[in-house]
């Protein structure tokens, strides 16, 4: 739930900058939000076999802070938008805008992996085999830099 609400923020600032960043970002946490649903979804079926509608209501509720950062992002850029028309000065960076607000959600974000994720799939490990875990990051930072070098094309 933590992470959700920066979720919304990001994509919300990023479809007010153009249409095909705010799509590129939508597509992006669509995808991660398919697992971490389910991810959310299966132990609550698991421990309460008889109340599905009990997870789908979990696994709901845990993606509606993101409408809500969403909410919160179009004030902050709507009124950043609207003092710098104002200023008459043009110049963007000011206070709520698009680079303030992305690098809050991925400060956000790398907080969330270095305390949280990190430390949990280190719990995980099997003490004789590392391998799979840093397999697993060496794989996820490849992943991210080919994604950057391909989006910076």
């Amino acid at each position: 739930l933590i992470h959700n609400f920066p979720e919304g923020l990001a994509v919300a600032a990023s479809a007010l900058e153009s249409d095909q960043l705010g799509l590129t970002v939508t597509i992006g946490i669509m995808i991660h939000n398919i697992p971490e649903g389910i991810a959310i979804a299966i132990p609550c079926l698991k421990a309460r076999p008889d109340s599905p509608w009990l997870s789908f209501i979990l696994a709901s509720v845990s993606g509606l802070a993101e409408p809500a950062g969403a909410f919160v992002s179009l004030v902050l850029l709507r009124g950043a938008d609207k003092r710098r028309d104002a200023d008459e000065s043009g110049q963007s960076g000011g206070e709520g805008s698009l680079e303030n607000v992305l690098s809050f959600v991925a400060g956000i974000m790398i907080t969330v992996s270095l305390l949280e994720l990190l430390p949990e799939a280190r719990r995980h490990v099997d003490k004789t085999c590392k391998k799979p875990y840093w397999l697993g990051i060496a794989v996820g930072f490849i992943v991210m830099v080919v994604t950057e070098l391909g989006m910076s094309v």
